[in-house]
């Protein structure tokens, strides 16, 4: 039987070589499309499924869509409930616009120009007109230069405790890395059970936040909601490892369900220890 240090040499002359690391190129791509479509550390929501996450809404649910963007969520969200009413929070003058020009009529929809946090106040925002508009200041591609600007920040419970919004049925969190700090946010919420079902993305804004997924897992310690990582058709329960805390290259959608709405029994929970 070879020692490790003998199998380590014996691959590293098997690999280390033009043909060999041809080979080794192959199945590196391999094992990361695995990841991908296998495992689903994936943002493709036409098949990660979040489509399917949104079947598990009740048929006239409170929605809150924090990352508003270009609405693309929530007219995913009132397509799967047409009786639904979304809340959507963000801070940009582009979440904005798009808002005025093609929501503003649809009464279903109420949309908030802040931030939110876990502290209310105001913060200095990125604004890197894409997709990945922040309150974490981020640094991805060579001479990335975002406009800045000061926006108001409230917090999910203040908010919610101002406006009358005691129940929320469903959530997604997509803040570009500033994820975790929008559930800390909301502490009185999640504490009562207040939100049934949250989904939050898990990716390369995390960086400039500088939070990791362990602290998202100590966070819910305490609290009435089990963790999971979000597959299409099922949950498979989150079993924190430091291999997946990487947000740069296992990016991934996480789910949040309150043991209220788990103990209603219609949310298929799979464990294939992938």
């Amino acid at each position: 039987m070879l020692n490790a240090t003998t199998r380590h040499h014996l691959l590293q002359k098997l690999f280390w070589n033009p043909v060999g690391a041809s080979i080794a190129r192959r199945f590196i791509r391999f094992s990361r499309k695995f990841d991908v479509v296998v495992r689903n550390y994936s943002l493709n929501g036409e098949t990660n499924g979040e489509r399917w996450l949104a079947t598990l809404m009740d048929d006239a649910p409170l929605a809150i869509d924090v990352g508003f963007h270009d609405g693309a969520s929530t007219a995913e969200i009132l397509k799967a409930r047409p009786k639904a009413r979304v809340i959507g929070f963000d801070p940009s003058r582009f979440a904005l616009g798009c808002y005025d020009k093609d929501f503003k009529s649809d009464e279903r929809i109420t949309f908030v120009n802040q931030g939110l946090a876990a502290e209310p106040g105001e913060l200095e925002f990125y604004d890197y007109d894409n997709m990945c508009n922040s309150l974490a200041k981020r640094k991805e591609m060579p001479g990335e230069k975002p406009r800045t600007y000061k926006v108001p920040i409230t917090t999910l419970d203040q908010w919610c405790a101002d406006n009358a919004v005691d129940r929320v049925n469903f959530m997604k969190v997509d803040a570009e890395g500033y994820d975790l700090h929008v559930l800390e946010g909301a502490t009185r919420l999640l504490g009562e059970q207040a939100i049934d079902i949250f989904m939050f993305e898990f990716a390369s804004g995390w960086t400039g936040s500088k939070r990791y997924l362990w602290e998202v897992t100590e966070y819910f310690e305490d609290k009435p909601y089990k963790l999971y990582h979000l597959f299409n058709g099922f949950l498979t329960p989150l079993k924190y490892d430091v291999h997946i805390d990487s947000c740069t290259t296992m990016f991934a959608m996480y789910v949040g369900v309150s043991d209220e709405r788990m103990a209603r029994g219609d949310i298929p929970v799979r464990d294939y220890g992938l």
